[in-house]
C-alpha cells in the first residue's frame, strides 16, 4: 500500500513540478512578403441594380512574430480591385419635331454596356492569431486609405423614329439621326472612395520544410512558406458622392442630338448609396526568420580559413 502511495505521490509532484517550471518561450522574429488574389463584389443599396462583382490584388510586406502558438502580424500592403457594374438595356422616347414641323417620338435603345470601377488602396493590417503545428490563423482590423480611383463607362445605342401617322418606324436614316450600332462613352473620370476599416480573417497552413534534420542542428527553419484562404469585408462605407449627374442623357446642338452616359458610381443612381466591399480568395506568404542574439547555429569549420582542426570537435584559432 505505502509503495502504491509513493508512486502516486510521485507521479503527482511531478506534475506540479512539470506544470509550475516556466519552461523558455519559443520566441522568433520574420520578416513576410505577401500576395493575395480573389473574388470581390461591392455591396450596395442601389434601387434595381445587382452587386456589382469583381477582382482583387494584394501584395505586402509585414513583420510577424511567433511566441509559442501565438501569432502577431503588422505591415504595410497595397490593394487594388475592379468592379463590374451591371446595367440593364434602356429605352427612351424622346419628344422631336423634324425639319417639316411634324411632332414624333426619337426612342434611343441602349446597350451591350460596360461599366467599370477602380480602386487602388494602402491598407496598414493589425493582425493576431495562432500557429499550431501546420496550420495557423489571423484575425483583425485593416485600415484602408484610398489612393486611386476611377470609373468609365459605354455602351451601344441604336435611333429610330416613331409617327402616329406611319404604320411602319423608321430606321437607318442618318440625315435623320436613325443610326443602329453607334458607341458613346464617358471616359475614364476620377472616382473618390471614402476611408475604410476592413475585418480580415485568414486560414491556411503551411506548405513546405525548407531545412534538413541533421545531429546536433540547432537553427529552425529559416523560411517558411503558407497558403490560405482569406476573407476581407469592408465595415465602412465607401462612397463619397454627393450628387451625380443622370445616367444618360441628351443634348441638342447644331450638330443634331448628343448622347453622353455616366458611370453608374457617378450616376444620379448613385445618390445616398452605401457602399461596402467584399473580397474572398488565395492567400501565398513566404517569411524569413531575423537573426537572434545568442541563438546557435552549425559551426562550419571548413569555411573559417584562419582555424586548424586538431580532432574531435576543437579548433585552435588565429
Amino acid at each position: 500500500m505505502k509503495k502504491y502511495l509513493f508512486i502516486v505521490s510521485m507521479l503527482a509532484w511531478c506534475t506540479c513540478a512539470c506544470a509550475f517550471t516556466a519552461l523558455a518561450p519559443e520566441k522568433a522574429h520574420f520578416v513576410s512578403l505577401h500576395g493575395d488574389l480573389g473574388y470581390s463584389t461591392l455591396l450596395h443599396n442601389i434601387q434595381g441594380r445587382k452587386p456589382s462583382p469583381g477582382m482583387n490584388f494584394n501584395i505586402g510586406v509585414d513583420y510577424r512574430l511567433h511566441y509559442n502558438n501565438f501569432l502577431f502580424s503588422a505591415g504595410v500592403e497595397g490593394l487594388y480591385e475592379m468592379h463590374s457594374n451591371p446595367l440593364d438595356a434602356m429605352d427612351f422616347a424622346l419628344p422631336m419635331v423634324d425639319t417639316e414641323g411634324d411632332l414624333f417620338n426619337m426612342h434611343v435603345i441602349v446597350d451591350k454596356s460596360s461599366d467599370l470601377s477602380h480602386m487602388v488602396n494602402l491598407n496598414i493590417p493589425l493582425l493576431v492569431g495562432g500557429e499550431f503545428g501546420r496550420f495557423y490563423f489571423l484575425v483583425g482590423p485593416k485600415v484602408s486609405l484610398n489612393m486611386y480611383g476611377a470609373a468609365s463607362s459605354k455602351a451601344e445605342f441604336t435611333t429610330y423614329g416613331e409617327y402616329e401617322r406611319y404604320y411602319d418606324d423608321f430606321y437607318d436614316m442618318p440625315n435623320h439621326q436613325f443610326e443602329s450600332g453607334h458607341v458613346m462613352q464617358s471616359g475614364t473620370l476620377p472616382l473618390k472612395w471614402n476611408m475604410n476599416v476592413m475585418a480580415h480573417l485568414e486560414l491556411g497552413a503551411r506548405v513546405n520544410h525548407m531545412y534538413r534534420r541533421k545531429a546536433f542542428r540547432l537553427n529552425p527553419d529559416r523560411i517558411r512558406m503558407y497558403l490560405a484562404l482569406y476573407a476581407d469585408y469592408g465595415l465602412l462605407n465607401l462612397h463619397t458622392q454627393g450628387s451625380g449627374a443622370p445616367a444618360f442623357e441628351y443634348r441638342e446642338t447644331d450638330e443634331g442630338v448628343k448622347f453622353f452616359i455616366q458611370p453608374m458610381l457617378l450616376s444620379t443612381m448613385s445618390d445616398n448609396a452605401v457602399i461596402n466591399n467584399l473580397s474572398i480568395g488565395i492567400k501565398y506568404t513566404i517569411a524569413f526568420e531575423l537573426p537572434q542574439r545568442g541563438k546557435s547555429y552549425i559551426y562550419d569549420w571548413k569555411r573559417d580559413q584562419n582555424t586548424i582542426k586538431r580532432g574531435g570537435n576543437q579548433t585552435i584559432k588565429f
